[in-house]
């Protein structure tokens, strides 16, 4: 599939500008002060991890990686026991898999093809245990997905909750989402989230409570199915709604600052508390709408606020923004983006900002 300028929101001369920046690699100044020469990719090794190791600004990989955006939407792959040679010439750097020298002298990274499965080896983008449990779980829901969840309606014998192997009586799965086997997650709509600066509710954060699985598709006149719980973890029972499980996904996204100016909001520390650190995942007030994509880092910062200055006669002034650490995003929709809060040096809290990094 060929890239097109408008599906990035840029203008082709700057897509192509991107495209000769990243073929021309980085600046030297721009490494790190410890970018060793090369490095033999190691199992558990995550793409962040190893950009950090080479840059100063990890979001700036594609660019040593000397990837185009074509490339950029179509990660390449990299594996364990694979060496990346760091090549510097002319105050210039990028990555090679060939040694200095070598037989094809400066032969940049591109995807590795092969068999069938084995890409399953492939080193991920951020540490999968960090996001494990949000990758397929329902994290924020709108009020659409409420309205239209299925939902259980009843338990046999008049039980009030259901563990695991119980079964379930579960009204809203239509006849062609209702495969034998199927398997969908329960949940219940908890607080809402609203967006800091309007307060609108964006939607309500979903407290998972366990997974079932079809038994029996929709019969009788009311379209009926039966379920039997797989995993319980809260009380699942009449009311909990339901959502197909989606397929787990490896993060393999390459990490790239977005092509646009992002000014979006820390909607929702997840877990419902008000303040958070490093390995935590937080809701944006932007998704999709705002150019986002999976991979996206996001410089994170407060807002410095307004204070009076006692040597000026008390005038006011703006402080700058306290800027103090990066985010990934993973996960994308229309008006909401979850990602990773890779780096903090200071607590996060719900109205932070998150920018294209600079």
């Amino acid at each position: 599939m060929t890239v097109q300028a408008a599906d990035l929101g840029v203008s082709p001369t700057q897509l192509a500008q991107a495209d000769r920046t990243a073929q021309q690699g980085i600046p030297v100044s721009d490494l790190s002060p410890t970018a060793p020469s090369q490095y033999t990719v190691r199992g558990g090794d995550t793409l962040w991890g190893i950009s950090g190791r080479f840059l100063r600004q990890p979001w700036r990989w594609p660019e040593l990686w000397g990837m185009n955006k074509q490339q950029v939407q179509n990660p390449h792959l990299i594996y364990p026991g694979q060496v990346l040679y760091l090549i510097q010439r002319d105050g210039r750097a990028y990555l090679s898999t060939t040694a200095p020298g070598g037989a094809s002298g400066d032969s940049r990274l591109s995807p590795r093809v092969r068999g069938e499965g084995v890409d399953g080896d492939a080193i991920l983008s951020i540490p999968a245990g960090d996001i494990e449990p949000f990758l397929f779980r329902p994290l924020v829901v709108d009020q659409g997905t409420v309205d239209t969840s299925a939902r259980i309606v009843a338990l046999p014998d008049a039980r009030v909750y259901m563990g695991r192997g119980d079964s379930a009586y579960v009204r809203g799965i239509g006849v062609t989402d209702a495969a034998i086997g199927s398997d969908w997650q329960a949940f219940r709509p908890a607080n809402p989230v609203r967006d800091p600066m309007t307060q609108k509710v964006i939607g309500y954060e979903a407290q998972y409570e366990g997974s079932v699985r079809v038994a029996h598709g929709p019969e009788g006149p009311d379209g009926v199915s039966t379920v039997l719980a797989t995993q319980s973890l809260q009380e699942m029972g009449p009311g909990s709604l339901l959502l197909p499980q989606p397929p787990r996904e490896l993060v393999r996204y390459v990490p790239h600052a977005p092509e646009s100016d992002v000014n979006a909001r820390i909607a929702a520390v997840y877990g419902g508390v008000q303040y958070g650190g490093a390995k935590q995942v937080v809701v944006l007030n932007a998704g999709t709408n705002a150019g986002l994509e999976p991979g996206h880092v996001l410089s994170l910062s407060r807002d410095g606020g307004k204070v009076k200055d006692p040597t000026d006669r008390n005038r006011a002034i703006t402080l700058p923004d306290d800027r103090y650490g990066l985010a990934y995003v993973y996960r994308v929709f229309p008006g909401i983006a979850y990602a990773l809060v890779t780096d903090a040096t200071n607590l996060m809290k719900v109205g932070d900002i998150a920018t294209t990094p600079r």
